[in-house]
């Protein structure tokens, strides 16, 4: 295989990080690879340092900060290759990462992606995602063995869909199934990749060989802001109004209020992202940035339910093969609640 692989790298104020990451994929022992880097205008000296040491890449200034998906929609009309990389600007590779990833896919046509072994920083044995997410019953989803052991997850096999910090597509799983969705701006992208892939025929698979590291710049800031609170309940609704079954959608405010009270529980136990939540913040604001997410998120149902029709017009599998992806690929209420 010699396609042309396409390095798409969304950035946004990433010049402690963009070196390294643009340099672990000029570092690739699979050299057909095109880079493409979006910038969502940053405000630091990220896109000067691109400009003045990589004049192999592919810059793209966008006007404004567009958040994940349209930054990735961005770099796929501009991409060249038959697949497309995804790379977070604060991640980087193992020189066969590429290689790997092309490997995995490449074992079955029904495979439109195939997922990393992400470790968590210069960590060689401690797990960011293993690969691909686990959902739940409420549009959440949560990264696959983090904060494991690496060494627990060296099995090739299937897994919902593949974290975007690090995975590869393939081109024509995009063409049948369309891009990122433009509303999420930024977390569960991938989520909805999943469905909508998971929905129409289109598998993942993680190969374990493929390695890259994540440096999870500002992780505290997110996990005890506002903002990454609103955006991953927001567009965990998202994902419910477009792809489950209406029976799931109504039951699914059951199994949130009970994810919400092991939330809370683990969090004065001091575990999960919660915790980190209530360190900030009061319950009380934490109330109040639910409703209004929730808010936010009723907003949009009209267009939400107009994409919902547009994806169950291409649906290949049943409802009661729906409810088995929860079974395979599910994560339970305890393992939610502790997440982070």
């Amino acid at each position: 295989m010699n396609e042309i692989v396409s390095v798409i790298i969304p950035n946004y104020n990433g010049v402690d990080t963009i070196r390294r990451c643009i340099d672990s994929v000029l570092d690739q022992s699979y050299k057909n690879i095109e880079i493409i880097v979006i910038d969502s205008k940053s405000t630091d000296n990220s896109v000067e340092i691109i400009k003045r040491g990589y004049s192999n890449v592919v810059l793209i200034e966008n006007p404004y900060n567009a958040g994940w998906g349209i930054a990735c929609n961005i770099g796929i009309r501009k991409a060249k290759g038959g697949y497309y990389l995804m790379l977070n600007n604060d991640a980087w590779m193992s020189p066969n990462c590429t290689r790997e990833l092309l490997k995995g896919i490449s074992r079955d046509e029904k495979y439109g992606a195939c997922a990393s072994k992400i470790l968590l920083g210069e960590n060689n044995s401690i797990l960011d995602v293993a690969g691909g997410l686990l959902i739940f019953k409420d549009g959440l989803s949560v990264g696959r063995g983090h904060l494991e052991l690496s060494e627990e997850y060296n099995k090739e096999e299937e897994v919902f869909c593949a974290n975007d910090c690090c995975c590869l597509f393939r081109k024509e799983m995009f063409d049948d199934i369309g891009f990122y969705d433009d509303d999420f701006f930024i977390y569960a992208d991938e989520t909805d990749i999943g469905w909508k892939a998971q929905l129409t025929g289109w598998k993942c698979v993680y190969n374990p060989k493929a390695i890259a590291y994540h440096g999870h710049v500002n992780t505290e800031e997110r996990y005890s802001s506002d903002f990454k609170a609103f955006y991953v309940e927001r567009n965990r609704l998202f994902i419910t109004f477009k792809y489950f079954p209406l029976f799931l959608i109504f039951v699914g405010y059951g199994y949130s209020f009970l994810r919400y009270s092991y939330q809370v529980y683990y969090a004065y136990k001091n575990k999960g992202a919660t915790s980190k939540y209530i360190q900030n913040n009061s319950l009380f604001k934490g109330f109040l940035m639910l409703l209004k997410a929730h808010i936010a998120a009723y907003s949009k149902f009209p267009r939400m339910l107009k994409k919902r029709m547009a994806i169950m017009k291409k649906k290949k599998i049943s409802n009661s093969e729906i409810y088995g992806l929860f079974n395979k690929f599910g994560a339970s209420i305890k393992d939610i609640a502790q997440y982070g």
